[in-house]
């Protein structure tokens, strides 16, 4: 006991001799560590309603009613969930060829024992890094219905070195706690110590359990390092009649140059088969025709602009395709949480009228505006008047608004899957992508491009068979009425003799003829046309008809989604708030923040000031003012007279106790300046600091 207790009389001996420090609170701080205040109990019922409405806020000022609240969180899951499942199904059949080819090549393969070859798959996902992890998921998976098969994913991180690879492979595969990675806990196998990285453990496994195979699949294989590759296959390799190992290589450039990394022994042990995987432009492609599919679901387009963002931000970073799904579902969630009018298209019956405050918003529409201007252009003053006045004329209407507008949205993604079809149809165009073709469309670009001239150009020179085929293919859209055209043109080519050359009409080039004349000894060549049979003179005539329906066609349904009234309710086209999360600029933020404050800070104490100073302004934006005011070396003794002027004491009798507060703001400031990365202490003098950004550059 008295042992002990001289323990402790030694240790608070020592402690006794730290310095020990008193900070003083300012008065705006004391309240904030006393007792904090009991919460007020909330009803069972209460959560539940603020679960339903977890992440959506009234809008309107704080004034919109619950039920229309909920109306925009459903419309935006609805909205969603079914988008969701088509990227799923698509995501689902873009590798299966690939995640067939390897189940193949894992199932049929079967380990030789008296060989130190592995059977090697190398899976090249190119561009498509993303894409791979979505492979390596369906072939787990597809594995775990197979017995008798273990698959064991290796990440570029863990492989460092030899043994801290072969730890991971043998924690996976044995299925073991991690807290076995350490090197002092050994297994046990009949009173002999086995290291947890000692193979035979897997080995032991193996047997137990009756494994055929036990695939390591190596992710990100780039990010290995060759000479640690290349001993963990020799390892393996010296166990292969005993474990019957399989590798899956990720690899994201090309064989060629992930061999150059290895050397050739390590080549040598490996029985390499290749499978690439789809491109990710491709992908990227099929996602977009997804999204943007014509249906009669559709109720919410994102608008040209915002879509060419996220393609040019695929091609210039090289994204995933989870990172476009993920922007496409923020345009989605943006436009229901910050809309308070998305709900219109998803009204129902139990929504019969508008609060006071929509209708103010819907009034306040660019749009209306534009609508309200174009009904007293055409003399309707009395329907403009009970749109301004009444609220019930403006809900009746704005619900017949949003249902024509919908619907002239699907008319004009069908207008342009029409001219899509028949670009593919025609042989021998280059056609134009589907994410190319309506981006146009939906900036209204389309009716007047040379996309669509050169278009009908091609399809007055086409044959007989090629039209009728075209004709089969775009009369499955309601919307355009070729029948009768169609049935002209059965007729003319039933006449016609069986296995005779389709018929062409007079624009084709079959028909011109080159007729060379010899003017004063010089030779000239000029076109003119053929003679005609009387089928290609009628087939001309019906090729005349059909071009009059498809010019009157794309100039009636091809239109500017803009021009529509109250599109703000279906269109979504807002591109600040995506370029602030997906492309954020932090560096610009913090500037902004330091240089005025009071924007973010909301107080009226820091805006009037004449000269950007102010004493009631945070420290460090007051030192960050200095900063930009200063040279490229500053001396810590001037920076510190000019920051005690603006926040220093006015009357000498709290001198002291100020100055210790101002400093002690002082050194705050300067360390967070120097933990942005703005200042650090200069080699040249002590007493200095040196300036490492300039604003704006």
């Amino acid at each position: 006991m008295d042992d002990e207790n001289e323990g402790h009389l030694a240790i608070d001996d020592q402690v006794s001799e730290f310095a020990s420090y008193v900070f003083v609170l300012p008065e705006d701080d004391k309240d904030k560590t006393s007792r904090p205040k009991k919460k007020k109990k909330i009803s069972h019922a209460a959560k539940v309603t603020e679960d339903q409405s977890a992440g959506f806020v009234p809008l309107l000022g704080g004034k919109e009613e619950a039920r229309y609240m909920s109306a925009r969180r459903h419309g935006y899951e609805s909205t969603w969930a079914k988008l969701e499942k088509n990227f799923n199904e698509v995501l689902g059949e873009v590798n299966r060829q690939t995640v067939d080819d390897v189940m193949r090549f894992l199932t049929h393969t079967e380990p030789q024992q008296d060989t130190n070859q592995i059977p090697t798959g190398l899976v090249i996902s190119g561009t498509s890094a993303g894409a791979s992890t979505l492979v390596f998921s369906a072939v787990a998976q597809s594995l775990e219905s197979i017995s008798q098969s273990l698959i064991v994913p290796v990440a570029a991180s863990q492989c460092t070195n030899l043994k801290t690879t072969l730890k991971h492979i043998i924690l996976k595969a044995t299925n073991q706690s991690i807290a076995l990675a350490d090197e002092d806990l050994p297994q046990h196998r009949q009173g002999v110590r086995l290291l947890n990285y000692d193979l035979q453990i897997v080995h032991e496994y193996v047997q137990k359990h009756s494994i055929l195979r036990v695939v390591l699949w190596f992710h990100n294989c780039e990010g290995l390092d060759g000479v640690v590759l290349g001993n963990v296959v020799e390892v393996l390799s010296s166990w292969q009649g005993r474990i019957p190992f399989v590798l899956v290589l990720e690899i994201g450039t090309s064989i060629d140059l992930f061999q150059e990394k290895l050397s050739r022994a390590t080549i040598r042990r490996l029985q390499g088969t290749s499978f690439e995987m789809k491109d990710a432009v491709e992908t990227i492609e099929m996602m977009f025709r997804t999204a943007t599919a014509p249906g009669e679901s559709a109720s919410l387009y994102i608008g040209a602009g915002l879509l060419k963002m996220f393609l040019d931000r695929q091609i210039e970073h090289i994204q995933s395709v989870h990172a476009f799904m993920q922007s496409l579902k923020y345009a989605f969630m943006t436009h229901f949480f910050a809309n308070a009018l998305s709900w219109i298209v998803h009204s129902s019956p139990t929504i019969p009228t508008l609060q006071t405050e929509h209708c103010e918003a819907l009034r306040n529409l660019p749009s209306f505006r534009r609508l309200i201007e174009n009904l007293m252009k055409e003399k309707q003053s009395v329907k403009a008047k009970a749109l301004l006045d009444n609220d019930h004329v403006l809900w009746v209407t704005t619900r017949q608004i949003v249902e024509d507008g919908t619907k002239s949205m699907r008319h004009l993604v069908e207008t342009m899957e029409v001219l899509n079809i028949i670009q593919y149809s025609i042989p021998s165009k280059v056609h134009t992508p589907w994410s190319r073709l309506y981006i146009k469309g939906l900036a209204g670009d389309l009716a007047d491009s040379s996309i669509l001239r050169e278009t009908l150009l091609s399809v007055r020179k086409l044959p007989s068979n090629t039209m009728i085929e075209i004709l089969t293919k775009v009369s499955l859209f309601a919307i355009l009425d070729l029948d009768g055209v169609k049935t002209d043109l059965y007729e003319l080519t039933r006449d016609a003799t069986v296995g005779s050359a389709p018929l062409r009409s007079e624009y084709d080039v079959h028909h011109e003829r080159l007729r060379t004349t010899v003017v004063a000894q010089k030779v000239q060549l000029s076109k003119h046309k053929g003679t005609l049979s009387k089928q290609d003179v009628d087939y001309s005539k019906i090729v005349d008809r059909i071009d009059m329906a498809l010019k009157e066609f794309f100039e009636k349904y091809l239109i500017s989604p803009k021009t529509l009234p109250l599109h703000e309710i279906f269109l979504f086209d807002l591109k600040s708030p995506i370029r602030e999360v997906f492309a954020p600029v932090p560096r610009q933020a913090v500037e902004r923040a330091l240089s005025a404050p009071h924007d973010y800070l909301d107080c009226d104490c820091c805006d009037g000031s004449e000269n950007g100073l102010a004493p009631s302004q945070p420290p460090t934006a007051i030192l960050y003012q200095l900063y930009l005011e200063s040279g490229a070396i500053i001396n810590i003794s001037d920076l510190w007279s000019a920051f005690n002027t603006i926040l220093g004491p006015e009357d000498g009798d709290a001198e002291d106790v100020n100055d210790q507060e101002t400093l002690a703001m002082f050194y705050r400031g300067l360390a967070e300046l120097k933990f942005l990365g703005m200042i650090k202490n200069s080699r040249k003098k002590t007493d200095h600091l040196t300036k490492n950004l300039w604003k704006g550059l």
